[in-house]
């Protein structure tokens, strides 16, 4: 099954601080009281004023309303300048969490008859195309439960041109309908790195790398010809899983068996005439003629889309938030520094970066909160710097002893990325999430030979044995060699640690799940690196039930961003306080670290990389 499912075992019990919290919310406040009687009532007022206005325009109403996926669909809401949203032509970035706003009220309204999604060269994920069919169910059940319906709102897909994940995705709505000139064209999961070492070879160029295992695959296509049998094993197993999810989700929607699904993707691509005939779409039409197919010749459907139809769909009175949970959003590579984004994404690190100092800053905020019953990590980030990583660990578990932390996995959160994400009291990713990746690797070039090629050398004067270490000539043996291997298993350890005691695990058996190997979210559930496997409001759901909410549909979502003003951080003694006493594993190990003058250099200088850049993506 692909349904949301719990790992039982693991579960973190609530610090002594957070269960005086929980004791402390029982009757409101006369002043939240007062907010919430008037919260019901300018919502009744508003509601009823934008009803009667419905009840003029009724007719102009639409059967079915659209909302069209073209591009990169994002999980979050983007922070921006409220003054966008008025500028004329501008359009906010297309988003998971925008799209369930509409759904929601779509749903409230008992005349539409249902949703039609254009796809239009839409770029989603496999995550993302189990998060899409999550929302459909949700939509729904939602429908059902909102106006007394026998049958829920209809939703429709129509593809113009679809990719594996989008034809996943579609194959989960009520009617899929495809363009007749179009192709099915699910050809199955593929990974194919490229290896150049012997291309930097021949221009003198060599990778010197340092890992800790074999399954840390970050720098193999620079110092190997193909494939080690360490990585193709892992490539395997990670393609049977995901490939397993698309062939079930396909088959579930469409109501074929498995076999049948797979049988066709061998086929693949398919003409648009073959899907139908084989029950993979239910329809082909053009655009122009999708109001004749969803209505009838004589009555067609009304298309309308949902930025101009929005404001006459029914208005139900939302009751008031009981809680309120914070959002943080981690997204991109981690490095030192400010979080910055890029237009053009930059080799290994990609277009946006989170910077330690940024995040800090965040989770502090967060922390210094105290409206925030909880808060919900998003980290979509395939790791970075060991350094980066281990201060936002280190801000994230200082914010988990005060109130609950839940993480929720976006398509990767591997290596620095899973780091980061082991503080948290639970973790939810999809089943299609790529994580773990529990490993360190340096590497560094060695352009001796290539400067030797164009007659160039470098003449150096030097005071102290390693201060060449990081040369771009020095090659790394005798005394190097060991001093590196050295900090390198130093951070390892680290590394393992964190994971040992923020997800309970017997320290023998991390070894088995960690040297770098990747897995799955639906893997990772099995070996207990994750607690639950579902979308974001499954993680809204634990985070209630955390904060000891009853109802996780009466809280309110808020984005935490960083501070005008620089926070410091809280005292140490504070936070045990709050905490019941705990104290925070590892801190002697790790301030010696960072203490010790030549290692913090090292760490400093970006030379230990907690990565994994190249993980397969499929679209």
């Amino acid at each position: 099954m692909m349904t949301d499912e719990v790992r039982t075992e693991n579960t973190h019990q609530p610090a002594h601080g957070q269960t005086k919290r929980r004791a402390k919310k029982g009757r409101p406040s006369p002043a939240i009281r007062f907010w919430r009687g008037a919260h019901r009532v300018w919502g009744r007022l508003f509601c009823g004023v934008a009803n009667a206005w419905r009840r003029l325009r009724k007719g102009s109403l639409p059967d079915y309303v659209v909302i069209t996926l073209r591009g990169d669909l994002q999980e979050r809401d983007p922070e921006r300048p409220w003054f966008f949203d008025l500028l004329p032509g501008y359009r906010p970035p297309q988003t998971i969490e925008s799209l369930q706003r509409a759904f929601d009220r779509i749903a409230d309204d008992p005349d539409v008859r249902g949703v039609l999604l254009l796809f239009k060269d839409a770029s989603i994920s496999l995550a993302q195309a189990q998060s899409l069919a999550a929302l459909f169910e949700r939509f729904r059940r939602w429908s059902l439960e909102r106006n007394g319906r026998r049958q829920a709102q209809r939703i429709v897909a129509f593809v113009e041109q679809g990719t594996t994940a989008v034809l996943m995705a579609a194959s989960a709505a009520d009617q899929l309908i495809l363009a007749p000139l179009s192709d099915w064209s699910v050809l199955g999961l593929r990974a194919a790195p490229l290896f150049l070492r012997r291309t930097l070879a021949q221009l003198g160029v060599e990778m010197e790398v340092v890992r800790v295992a074999p399954w840390k695959t970050a720098a193999d296509p620079f110092i190997f010809d193909g494939l080690t049998e360490e990585a193709r094993t892992q490539y395997e197993w990670l393609l049977d899983s995901l490939y397993s999810d698309l062939v079930e989700q396909i088959a579930r929607g469409r109501k074929l068996a498995p076999e049948q699904v797979r049988a066709l993707i061998d086929r693949a691509p398919l003409t648009a005439q073959e899907a139908l005939e084989a029950g993979l779409v239910d329809a082909l039409a053009y655009e122009d003629e999708l109001p004749t197919l969803l209505g009838d010749k004589t009555k067609p459907a009304r298309l309308k889309a949902y930025r101009r139809v929005h404001a006459l769909l029914y208005c139900r009175v939302r009751p008031p938030a009981e809680g309120v949970i914070g959002v943080i959003t981690l997204n991109g590579s981690i490095l030192p520094g400010e979080s910055r984004s890029f237009p053009i994404p930059l080799p290994i690190f990609g277009e946006e970066t989170i910077g330690s100092a940024t995040a800090q800053q965040i989770i502090r905020a967060a922390r210094q909160n105290k409206a925030l019953d909880a808060v919900i990590v998003c980290v979509d980030s395939p790791g970075g710097s060991a350094l980066a990583s281990d201060l936002i660990w280190r801000e994230l578990t200082l914010l988990d002893a005060e109130k609950p932390v839940i993480v929720y996995m976006g398509d990767v959160a591997a290596s620095g990325g899973y780091y980061i994400s082991a503080p948290g009291r639970k973790i939810v990713a999809q089943r299609a999430t790529l994580t773990g990746s529990i490993g360190v690797i340096f590497a560094k070039v060695n352009l001796k030979d290539a400067f030797a090629k164009i007659g160039a050398r470098r003449d150096e004067v030097k005071r102290g044995a390693h201060a060449d270490i990081y040369s771009d000539v020095t090659r790394w043996q005798g005394e190097l060699m060991e001093r590196i291997e050295q900090m390198l298993n130093h951070i390892y350890a680290q590394f393992k640690a964190r994971v040992v005691e923020g997800r309970k695990l017997d320290p023998e058996r991390i070894e088995s799940l960690a040297g770098g190997r990747v897995w799955t979210g639906a893997q990772a559930l099995t070996h207990g690196l994750i607690d639950a496997v579902g979308d974001f409001q499954r993680a809204v759901e634990i985070a209630a039930a955390e904060a000891g909410l009853a109802d996780a549909r009466r809280v309110a979502l808020i984005p935490v961003t960083a501070p005008r003003r620089w926070l410091p951080p809280a005292p140490l003694e504070a936070a045990q306080r709050l905490a019941g006493g705990r104290r925070s594993p590892q801190l002697t190990e790790m301030s010696a670290l960072m203490l010790d003058r030549e290692l913090q250099s090292l760490l400093e200088r970006g030379a230990f990389w907690l990565i994994e850049p190249d993980l397969p993506k499929f679209y």
